[in-house]
C-alpha cells in the first residue's frame, strides 16, 4: 500500500462507471486518483465487507460513499481509521435494515442492466450494524440533499447532527446531481485534507 487513493463506493443497485463525472470531480477537487470499488447489492453485509476489503490495495486517504455506499464507506473507514484523512458520505443509507425494507424484491442494476433479487435474508444481514462508531476519531462529513426522495435528509441531520458534521443542500436529489454546483464544490474544497 504505497500510493494515497480516494476510494469511492456506489449506492444500491449501481456500480462502477467509466467515465464517471463524479469521480472526475473528486479527483479535481482533492488532487488524488479515484478508485471505484463495488459490492453486490444482492449479497449479505458480511459478504460485501469481504469483497470491499479485497479491493483496497492502496492507502485509503479519502473514502467517499453515496447512499448504501456511504454505509459501507463508514465501515471500511473505521477499519483504516489511522490512514483515512476524510470520510465523505453523501445521502447516506444510515440504517439499511430499515431504509431498504421497501427494496426487497427484483431489481435491475442501473449500470450493468443485470437483474438481481434483494432478499429478506440480505436485508436482515444489516440488522444491528451501527452506521458509525461515534467513539472512533475520524474526520467524517455527511452531505444531504433536502429534496432526496429516498432518504430523509432532515431525519439524517436529526439522528446524527450531534455526533458528525452534517451539511445540507436544498436540492440535488438522492443521486447528488448538484455535486458540480459551486456551493458544493466550494464546500468540498474547504474540507480538503492537507
Amino acid at each position: 500500500m504505497d500510493e494515497s487513493m480516494i476510494y469511492m463506493i456506489h449506492g444500491f443497485a449501481s456500480g462502477a462507471k467509466h467515465p464517471n463525472a463524479k469521480a472526475e470531480l473528486f479527483e479535481d477537487v482533492f488532487g488524488l486518483p479515484v478508485q471505484q470499488i463495488g459490492y453486490d447489492s444482492a449479497a449479505s453485509f458480511a459478504e460485501n465487507m469481504v469483497a470491499l476489503h479485497r479491493q483496497v490495495d492502496a492507502v485509503p486517504h479519502i473514502m467517499i460513499g453515496t447512499s448504501l455506499g456511504a454505509f459501507y464507506a463508514s465501515q471500511i473507514s473505521e477499519h483504516y481509521a489511522e490512514q483515512v484523512q476524510l470520510l465523505l458520505m453523501l445521502n447516506p443509507c444510515h440504517s439499511p435494515a430499515e431504509i431498504l425494507k421497501h427494496a426487497v424484491g427484483e431489481h435491475e442494476n442501473f449500470v450493468t442492466g443485470e437483474s438481481f433479487e434483494f432478499t429478506h435474508a440480505a436485508l436482515q444481514s444489516y440488522a444491528g450494524i451501527p452506521f458509525m462508531d461515534s467513539n472512533m476519531a475520524l474526520n467524517r462529513h455527511v452531505l444531504v440533499n433536502l429534496d432526496d426522495d429516498l432518504i430523509d435528509g432532515q431525519r439524517t441531520m436529526d439522528l446524527f447532527g450531534d455526533i458528525v458534521e452534517v451539511t445540507s443542500f436544498a436540492s440535488g436529489g438522492h443521486r447528488f446531481e448538484n455535486l458540480a454546483d459551486k456551493e458544493v464544490t466550494g464546500f468540498l474544497q474547504g474540507i480538503k485534507p492537507s
